[in-house]
Formats: C-alpha cells, sequence, structure tokens
C-alpha cells in the first residue's frame, strides 16, 4: 500500500509541473519551489538525525533518511499552489490560507502515521508540530517572496 501512495504522489507532482509553471512570474513559482525543498529537506534532516519521527517506507532508502518525495516534491509543490493563491491576497487572506492549506496536509499526514509505514513519530512530535511546521513555512516562503519581490521590481 505504501508504494501505491508514493507513486500516486509522485506522478500527481509530475503532471502539477505543468499546471503551476505555466502562470507567471515563472521565476518566483521556481525560487518558491526551491526554498520550500530546501527548507522541509533541511529541518527534516534534524528530526530524523534526533530520531524525532522517521521513515520507513520511502523513496531511494539506500541513499536518503528523509522522505524525499515528500520533502522535496510535494510540500514545496503544495507551497508554490499557496502562493500563486494568495498572490493578490492581503495579510488576513495569507494567514487564512496557510491555515487552510496546512490543515489536511498535517490530517494526511497523522493518517498516514497511524495506518501506514510512510511516517512514524516518535519522542514528542505530533500532529500539532507538523500542522505548526506547515503553517510557518508556508508563511515564511511567501514572505521571503515578498520581499524578492518588493526588491527586484524594476
Amino acid at each position: 500500500m505504501e508504494d501505491i501512495i508514493q507513486y500516486t504522489f509522485l506522478v500527481l507532482c509530475a503532471g502539477s509541473v505543468f499546471i503551476w509553471l505555466r502562470k507567471q512570474p515563472i521565476k518566483d513559482w521556481l525560487i518558491i519551489y526551491f526554498l520550500k525543498g530546501y527548507i522541509s529537506g533541511f529541518i527534516d534532516s534534524f528530526l530524523v538525525a534526533y530520531h524525532v519521527l522517521s521513515y520507513p517506507v520511502r523513496l531511494l532508502p539506500q541513499v536518503f533518511s528523509i522522505g524525499i518525495l515528500f520533502d522535496l516534491f510535494v510540500f514545496p509543490i503544495l507551497c508554490v499552489f499557496y502562493n500563486q493563491t494568495t498572490y493578490k491576497s492581503k495579510l488576513l487572506g495569507i494567514i487564512g490560507q496557510a491555515f487552510l492549506y496546512s490543515l489536511p496536509v498535517s490530517i494526511l499526514e497523522y493518517w498516514a502515521e497511524k495506518n501506514t509505514q510512510l511516517i512514524e513519530y516518535h519522542k514528542w512530535w505530533t500532529l500539532y508540530h507538523t500542522f505548526l511546521f506547515m503553517t510557518t513555512t508556508f508563511l515564511f516562503v511567501r514572505a521571503s517572496i515578498g520581499i524578492i519581490r518588493r526588491y527586484t521590481k524594476p
């Protein structure tokens, strides 16, 4: 079952590239994608190294200890979609949508932790930590691209 879930997400991510790369400004979406991937992978590496969580079934297990599918594909693409939907939003809309994007991801991860071998929580990690991490990184990346846009306008 874990393999079916992983390959389904991989196909969905590959297909979504054609959706999010068609919208302008592509430069912003690529910056967001790589920044969110870097943040997720970097923090997840620490969480796995300190045995806060683990990924028993993952892509390329002999190379990576983190869940690269989610850290480097799913979450960054979701962050791009979040940034596209908040592109012209005010602060309240930006914060509200961060919560709305984080909630289903957190619930899905919690379900995966209880019903599959894709992720295991250890020590103190919970659904609330996932929700807080997702919301915080969405807002951080959104603020970062806002600063970049402000200082790179012609």
